[in-house]
């Protein structure tokens, strides 16, 4: 318990330093990122995104499993492949949790990857119709050459619907802290 609540203290203290304005870039240029960015504590708001069957699903807000929220520029470059493929082998080890990985990529796109990688354990989906993540979440990029996509986050959000990480990469072009992760995963789901 003392573990969950020291890593608690530690993702609020990091989101206070952080502010509430996201930064990012892309090869060392500032990139614009607009939208309603929840901090750490807040609650996950709960945004529609497409399947690869055009079905429409929601993300955020209360669970009976862990969410893990992940946004990429697009499931068609080889950072974010490789980020989404690595998250799928790692997450079929850790029980009751839902991961998704959303892009602006269209549904067609999404499952002709997952068909192609193999991906069976983490959920790819597109917010191309509602573009509902990239706003609530505050990462849609605002401007420059790839203003419409998102930036490369992850947020966890407790079964209460809360989230509990955040990781903005600063650097679109550099994959998240894998360990950071998979070990606020574990954490978040060993919380009651």
């Amino acid at each position: 318990m003392k573990r969950v609540q020291i890593f608690f203290l530690f993702m609020i203290f990091s989101t206070l330093l952080a502010g509430s304005n996201v930064s990012v870039n892309y090869n060392g240029e500032k990139v614009d990122v607009k939208g309603n960015f929840p901090s750490v504590g807040k609650k996950a708001p709960i945004a529609r995104v497409t399947g690869t069957d055009f079905s429409i699903r929601t993300v955020g807000g209360k669970s009976n499993k862990v969410q893990v929220i992940a946004t990429v520029p697009s499931i068609d470059t080889p950072i974010c492949s490789a980020q989404s493929k690595k998250f799928d082998d790692e997450i079929k080890k850790i029980p009751n949790v839902d991961m998704i990985v959303v892009s602006m990529d269209l549904p067609y796109a999404d499952d002709r990857f997952c068909k192609g990688q193999g991906i069976k354990n983490i959920t790819i989906a597109s917010d191309f119709a509602y573009q509902e993540v990239g706003n609530k979440y505050g990462v849609a990029i605002a401007n420059g050459e790839f203003k419409g996509l998102l930036i490369r986050s992850i947020f966890i959000v407790s079964k209460d619907g809360r989230i509990i990480y955040q990781e903005i990469v600063p650097e679109i072009n550099v994959e998240p802290d894998y360990n950071r992760v998979i070990e606020a995963i574990k954490t978040a789901n060993s919380m009651k």
